[in-house]
């Protein structure tokens, strides 16, 4: 289960923030979770519950944002989501889009007291 050391590792650098900024009390994290990202959020919110409990960390909660795939057609510019994993552009009906979003994993903000 990397959701594990996925936790861990958010724990680790809301610490190391929280520390940088007087070492202010952790309220919230946010966390950005792509939908192919291959991270289970609900693994990930168990893990994490487990990383911090009985820390200085205990209490804070996790706030996963899931962030759905989305391509931007080469040919139009048109953003759109997938159907089936397919990259035809529902707008123009070219082929060759790149995704722009979904794949991603990181902390988008950390709440502190």
């Amino acid at each position: 289960m990397h959701e594990l050391s996925i936790a861990q590792s958010i724990a680790d650098a809301a610490r190391e923030h929280a520390s940088q900024n007087g070492g202010r009390r952790v309220v919230r994290i946010g966390v950005r979770v792509g939908e192919i990202s291959g991270v289970s959020v609900d693994a990930l919110q168990f893990c994490f519950e487990m990383t911090v409990k009985n820390t200085d960390l205990d209490g804070a909660a996790l706030d996963p944002e899931p962030v759905p795939v989305r391509y931007r057609c080469a040919a139009c510019g048109q953003e759109f989501h997938p159907v089936e994993f397919l990259a035809d552009c529902p707008a123009c009906g070219a082929t060759g889009a790149s995704m722009v979003a979904g794949d991603e994993l990181g902390m988008s903000f950390l709440e502190l007291e």
